[in-house]
This record gives C-alpha cells, structure tokens and sequence, in this order.
C-alpha cells in the first residue's frame, strides 16, 4: 500500500475516532467546561504556552552553541511552530524531520548531521527531564498517600511506579553521562542489543561528546528544561482549575507527562484519542467519583486548544520563514 493511500487511511480512522470520543463526551459538556475557561483563561493558556516556545527555541539554540554552532534565533523558533503543527497532523515525531530540513534550509550555519545531532539531544534530553519530574511527583505522592477520593489503596501501586520510573531515570541519566561505558556494559549482556541501541542513537552520539564538554551551556540547558515541562504541565493544571475541578496538580502533572509519553509512539495522529483517554484514566483511578466523561472533556479541550495555538503558531511562522508546506518532504534531506 503506498503511504499516501496509508497516511489517508490513517487520517479518516482517526477523524473517526475523534468524533466518536466527543459524543462520548458530550459535545454540550464540552462547550459548558469551555465556557468555565473562558475566553481570558484560554489568553492566559497562549501566554505560557508562547513562553514554552521562547524557552525551547532558546534552549535548542544554547544546544547548537554546545556543539561549536552560533545559528540565529527566529529560524529556531519558527521551526518549532512549523513542526509541532506537523505532529499534530501525522502520527509519531515526523515534525522533527520537518524542523530539521527546516532549520538545515534556513540556517546557513547548521549541516544536516548538526541539525540532526541538535535534535536528538533536545529530545533526549526532554526524556531525562520527564524522568526526573514524574519520578519526584510519585515519591511526593507516595510519601504524602495522596489518594484523591479512591477507597482503593494506591500505596503500593504509587512505590511500584516511583521505583520503575526511578530505575528509568538512572539508566537514562547513565546514557546520557557515561554513554560508551553504558554501551559496553549492555554489549555484556547481548552485543546485538548494544548494536540496536548504537544504531538508535547514532546522531545523539555524533555530538554527545560536543555538548559534554561545554560543561556550562549543558548545565544550562538542563536547568531550563524544568521550567519547560513545568509550564507545559501547568497548561493542565490551570484548566482544570478554571473549570471548578478539586484535583491534587501532582495528579495531574503525572497525568500529563504520562499523555506526553503517548503522544511519542505512531499510533494515531498528534495522539489524538489515545492520549486524551490515558490522561483522563489516570486521574479517575484517583477520583473515581467524578464522571469520567467530565474529566475526558478537560483533556479534548487541552488538546483542542494546543492544537489551535501551534496551527496559528505554524502558519505564521511558514509566512514569516516563506516556507511552502507543500514543498516540505517528510524526509531526511539530502547533505549539502
């Protein structure tokens, strides 16, 4: 099957889905939270959410500077509006593909190996910094037996997920710290795994290296990774607080970080469905007395207006950067 006939498929499965997950939610619960919003809630959600952006385009450029590049500021940030707009349209991270062969085409100082290299570790580092928050929020729950309204003792399925989560950040953060002294230990247990892994981060690894050894931009750049994935969160935590919601925000931060996981893997586009529906089941584990549809209502809406904000974002930043969206390949580009 070709992979447009594949990708139109896709599309109209997932449209499907979108609207059969809106009746169940009832479209006049929608607009009723929507109105709780309202309209200076949703500017007050488009402030932050501009300021995420701020924050990422600064922090890739600081990434660049790390790696021995001085790329200027407005391609970065109109790159990642471009991008997002494309995740939210294509299931898994074709965006960042986007956001490379952008930034590659824009920026004269940046070859395709770096833009890739840049990327990588961007991402790879927003995986160690959601180690790192969620990790914290389920100790945090777990030491103060948050449970919400559930009857059921959530103690042991809280430590379970801390440790698992912790263990995760340990190995991430050793990746990370010491990637060659990680890789040799895993070519112990089975070198074909090591091969797997090798291949998997071959363009982190091209400048890992780089970025470690400019000890102060890369303190940097960790440091202004929390306040990214705290405001992103928070986006969250401010509608549910808008729409009359007592919700512990640890429970939803670990909600969101959770859907941010979804949103990783192929499935449907911009994780539409699968994302809103995780994120609103794990807050009805904790309170299973408010109806579920209810709290499904708040993530569509979460992800209706995420959704608006980087379509606007997208299209002027492509006006801007005289990007032609049709032009774009979805393709590595080919090195200059």
């Amino acid at each position: 099957m070709r992979d447009s006939l594949k990708r139109i498929l896709i599309g109209i499965l997932t449209l499907i889905l979108i609207i059969i997950m809106f009746i169940f939610a009832d479209i006049q619960n929608i607009i009723f939270n929507l109105k709780k919003i309202s309209v200076l809630g949703i500017v007050f959600f488009f402030l932050i959410y501009s300021g995420v952006f701020l924050l990422r385009s600064f922090r890739l450029r600081l990434i660049f500077n790390a790696l021995n590049l001085r790329p200027k500021y407005l391609p970065l940030l109109g790159a990642f509006g471009i991008g997002w707009a494309i995740n939210e349209l294509t299931p898994g991270k074709i965006g960042d593909l986007i956001r490379i062969e952008i930034m590659y085409q824009k920026e004269k100082t940046i070859n395709l190996s770096k833009a890739t290299c840049g990327v990588a570790i961007e991402r790879f580092i927003d995986l160690l910094i959601l180690f790192v928050i969620s990790s914290c929020a389920l100790t945090f729950m777990y030491i103060n037996n948050v449970q919400g309204t559930s009857v059921i003792n959530l103690q042991v399925p809280l430590m379970i997920g801390a440790f698992i989560i912790l263990t995760g950040l340990i190995l991430v953060a050793l990746l990370f710290l010491k990637t060659q002294w990680f890789l040799r230990i895993v070519s112990l247990v089975s070198k074909k795994l090591r091969n797997i892994l090798e291949k998997f981060l071959e363009n982190f690894l091209e400048g890992i290296d780089d970025f470690r050894k400019n000890k102060k931009k890369a303190a940097i750049v960790l440091f202004l990774s929390l306040p990214i994935w705290i405001l992103e969160s928070f986006t969250l935590v401010l509608l549910f607080f808008l729409a009359g919601y007592d919700i512990n925000a640890f429970i939803i931060i670990i909600s969101q970080i959770i859907l941010f996981f979804t949103k990783t893997f192929p499935i449907t586009p911009g994780g539409w469905v699968l994302s809103e529906n995780v994120g609103a089941f794990i807050i009805f584990l904790f309170y299973p007395t408010m109806p579920y549809n209810n709290l499904l209502s708040i993530f569509i809406l979460d992800h209706v207006i995420r959704t608006s904000y980087v379509f606007i974002y997208g299209l002027t930043s492509s006006f801007v950067l005289n990007i032609k969206l049709e032009k774009l390949s979805f393709k590595m580009p080919e090195e200059k």
